[in-house]
């Protein structure tokens, strides 16, 4: 069975997890792969497109969480901890440690794809701030703008050389620093008392920790 691009593009990011990224060899891969290296620089004629395809491939698999979901019907507080659930089921498909493995040799491309990540996820989160809000969850009167630099800042400290060079960096350190502690800064009293029964009981059905 022939396989589609985006299958290609996992493989390979599955790879990089253990050979030398320094010196990407189209060849090698094609042939680690077992797929024919035509087809191979049909997708990424050189190393850099290549990156740039896995760079992406981390992204969508984020942005498939959003279109996969209908959460018009979902409370803001619900969207947060069912985007938990599927980062966690996921979470190699979107660790960044793969992606951070190439830091050091395409290090331009590595700082744009941590820009649109960061630029991704906060829009994302001003939605939910909306979101919230709008149905009385959240608390009135916020500094959107406080709390969007906030967000973005605990993003980057996620992507520290120490965390993903190491690979330190697990489902929880991710859960806790970026939705648990959103919806403990700005949600009110009820709202923080509903995601901690809400919390509870998913963890004993999904995130198995």
């Amino acid at each position: 069975m022939q396989k589609d691009d985006i299958s290609i593009i996992g493989e390979i990011r599955d790879l990089l997890c253990c050979i030398d990224v320094h010196n990407i060899n189209i060849l090698e891969i094609a042939q680690k792969i077992n797929i024919p290296v035509q087809d191979l620089l049909a997708i990424a004629p050189t190393p850099e497109i290549l990156v740039r395809k896995i760079f992406q491939y981390e992204l969508t698999e984020f942005s498939s969480i959003f279109d996969e979901y209908n959460f018009e019907d979902q409370n803001a507080i619900d969207v947060l901890i069912i985007v938990g659930q599927e980062v966690y089921s996921r979470f190699h498909n979107v660790n960044p440690a793969v992606s951070y493995r190439l830091k050091q040799t395409y290090n331009d491309l590595y700082c744009t794809h941590l820009e649109n990540k960061i630029n991704f996820l906060t829009s994302r989160i001003v939605e939910n701030l909306k979101k919230g809000q709008a149905q009385g969850m959240y608390k009135d009167g916020l500094d959107s703008n406080i709390i969007i630099e906030n967000f973005a800042e605990k993003v980057s400290k996620i992507h520290d050389h120490d965390l993903l060079s190491k690979n330190k960096l697990t489902f929880d350190i991710i859960f806790n620093n970026l939705i648990e502690e959103f919806i403990k800064d700005i949600s009110h009293k009820d709202g923080w008392n509903y995601y901690k029964n809400r919390k509870q009981l998913v963890e004993v059905l999904n995130f198995n920790r």
